[in-house]
């Protein structure tokens, strides 16, 4: 009898614990339309699971859009991005976005993260030239999605942030004494009249993950 109750609890011990978002989804779809009014062809709206305890992605097993008793699934990637796809009936149906978490938890942490940010497929070979129209577009996407009203009480839009994929050298820190770096230097804030300057970070290879807004915080 006592090794029946060692061999449960060993086996309750090593159980992994999986929980369980459900997101409205009409809140994605009113984002994704304000995308698809614009019609902008470099950026996009970034949907993602954040763990609010742990402020780090949320590991994503499944994902679906549940619309009463029938599901569908949805593209997702486990670094906690969702890709829902683009659906006005699903929105009048009252679809429910259903994401299943690798967390070993049983009630979630994950919060839902909405950030504009540059088409992935556009990091590659910029220029002034792109990267100014990035940064229009970044700009324009935020205040439409602010609304009539609310663009007037935005943060001044100052320019964009370039996410690093790797902690700058010291040579390259050296190089670029002159631009505005975050606290923990890694991202390089780039003001919209400075888009040039993307050259010399070309000529140094550094390496962009990502482009966001920069916003004034003052």
């Amino acid at each position: 009898m006592r090794l029946l109750f060692l061999s449960v609890l060993l086996l309750l011990s090593s159980m992994s614990y999986a929980s369980t978002v459900k997101l409205n989804y009409s809140v994605f779809f009113d984002y994704m339309k304000t995308l698809y009014k614009l019609d902008y062809d470099y950026v996009t709206t970034a949907f993602y699971l954040i763990d609010r305890e742990q402020h780090k992605a949320c590991i994503i097993n499944n994902a679906q859009i549940q619309v009463d008793d029938l599901r569908e699934p949805i593209l997702f990637q486990t670094n906690g991005r969702l890709l829902p796809f683009y659906s006005d009936k699903h929105r009048q149906d009252g679809g429910v976005l259903v994401i299943d978490i690798n967390d070993n938890k049983t009630v979630s942490s994950c919060d839902l993260q909405v950030t504009v940010m540059a088409k992935e497929r556009e990091l590659a070979h910029l220029t002034p030239a792109k990267l100014s129209r990035i940064s229009e577009q970044l700009e324009g996407v935020i205040k439409k999605n602010a609304g009539m009203i609310g663009k007037y009480f935005l943060p001044p839009f100052m320019g964009v942030r370039l996410h690093l994929g790797k902690p700058l050298t010291e040579q390259q820190y050296t190089a670029l004494a002159s631009m505005t770096f975050s606290q923990d230097r890694q991202q390089i804030l780039l003001a919209s009249s400075s888009v040039e300057k993307i050259q010399q970070l070309n000529e140094l290879n550094i390496n962009i993950t990502r482009i966001t807004p920069w916003l004034s915080t003052n």
